[in-house]
């Protein structure tokens, strides 16, 4: 997930150890159910500012990666354009694709993956 990049990047961990005894405390923990109804009245905003840091970190990574770009070659400017402006369109414009079929639906759904695949 996108989001797994800001949380990287805010941790610092990148072992798989540490995913492997996470996914294994989760998943025991879900298994109680006084812990699953702990879990559920976290505060939607608590939730919301936790995903500003993370989504922020995500951008902020994107801008790093698009640093190193040559952004005095059209080509790189072209394909930068296209893919930020298709992946915001589809965002902003959900039903710009409707016309599509169900199996191409599926690659234009998101942004993310309208503006990767354009990438």
């Amino acid at each position: 997930f996108s989001q797994n990049v800001g949380l990287v990047q805010m941790s610092g961990i990148k072992t798989n150890r540490v995913i492997y005894i996470t996914s294994i405390l989760l998943i025991s923990l879900g298994l109680v159910p006084k812990i699953a109804a702990l879990a559920t009245v976290i505060p939607s905003s608590v939730l919301g500012g936790a995903m500003v840091a993370m989504f922020g970190m995500v951008v902020a990574y994107g801008i790093k990666m698009l640093s190193q770009v040559d952004f005095r070659l059209q080509e790189n400017l072209l394909i930068v354009a296209c893919s930020v402006g298709l992946g915001l369109g589809v965002t902003v414009v959900p039903d710009i694709f409707a016309g599509l079929p169900e199996s191409l639906k599926i690659l234009t759904n998101s942004g993310i993956v309208a503006g990767s695949i354009s990438a």
